[in-house]
């Protein structure tokens, strides 16, 4: 029978913006994926004229990111101060990477879970 519970889904990527830096990302379980999802999510319920409505999407977008920095990167070599390395599972250290780096490591974190086809095909494929 396939086993369709993996958790060998790494993948090593040198990182451009920082030389001689490297991280080592897993692929999201499906029920990551599906709380990922949940996030995007935003219902809005408008009374009026809201400015906050801006300022709540780029919070959900936030967390997001923080969410799959947590679960996706399993090893790194990235440096807060010599000799002491980031938790990039904590949110203060994602949040105070360099910007370069940061989106980076997020672009590979999508390319690795494939994100981009996120909001396609529910339910069965023919392959029409």
């Amino acid at each position: 029978m396939p086993v369709a519970i993996r958790n060998d889904n790494t993948e090593r990527f040198d990182l451009k913006t920082l030389p001689g830096a490297f991280i080592v990302l897993r692929k999201m379980s499906y029920g990551q994926i599906l709380e990922r999802r949940a996030m995007m999510k935003i219902s809005f319920q408008s009374q009026g004229k809201s400015k906050n409505m801006a300022g709540e999407i780029a919070m959900a977008n936030q967390k997001i990111q923080i969410f799959e920095f947590r679960n996706c990167v399993i090893e790194h070599n990235l440096e807060r101060t010599e000799g002491v390395l980031l938790n990039l599972g904590a949110d203060v250290d994602v949040i105070s990477l360099d910007p370069q780096v940061g989106q980076e490591i997020e672009k590979y974190i999508e390319q690795l879970n494939n994100f981009e086809g996120d909001e396609v095909e529910e339910g069965n494929s023919s392959g029409e």
